[in-house]
């Protein structure tokens, strides 16, 4: 016998894992009380589902509505100023005129795809705009003149 003492035998430390994915196919080893336990696979692929479905759908819930018919900008009353003016044209035969228009809280984007493009040049960014409803006339306010009476015109097509 020697005489030096011997230390006690210590438990075996636990085996590192990583967060989520448990003990990484430790077999009987695993722990069960971990975030996700045995589902793992089943639980990610259910959550990956749900976010291809979420792409899908709320996208046009959330969208705004943007209101380019001639008919409907006809039927439209605007009574707000205008926020924001931009064009797209991924096409050169269709050129999109867009006006954002906000009043009193709610926002209005009008297309003016099928109008005569003087009406959207006229126009600017900090201006007050007002057109009564199944009319094309629209008084713009402007700070440096007297206000002025613009008139929408659609092209046929």
């Amino acid at each position: 016998m020697s005489t030096h003492p011997v230390p006690p035998r210590r438990a075996p430390r636990k085996k590192m894992k990583m967060p989520l994915f448990g003990g990484m196919g430790g077999g009987a080893s695993a722990n069960k009380d971990d975030f996700f336990g045995k589902n793992f696979g089943s639980i990610l692929i259910a959550m990956t589902g749900m976010a291809f479905a979420a792409q899908i759908f709320l996208q046009n819930i959330w969208s705004e509505k943007v209101y380019n018919d001639a008919d409907e900008i006809t039927e439209m009353a605007w009574n707000g100023t205008i926020r924001k003016k931009y064009t797209d044209a991924k096409f050169k035969s269709e050129i999109h005129y867009y006006l954002v228009i906000k009043e009193k809280g709610k926002k209005q984007i009008i297309d003016l795809v099928d109008a005569d493009p003087v009406f959207f040049d006229q126009i600017a960014v900090p201006q007050r705009v007002i057109k009564a409803a199944n009319s094309l006339d629209v008084r713009v306010q402007r700070y440096s003149k007297p206000d002025t009476t613009l008139r929408i015109k659609f092209i046929e097509n």
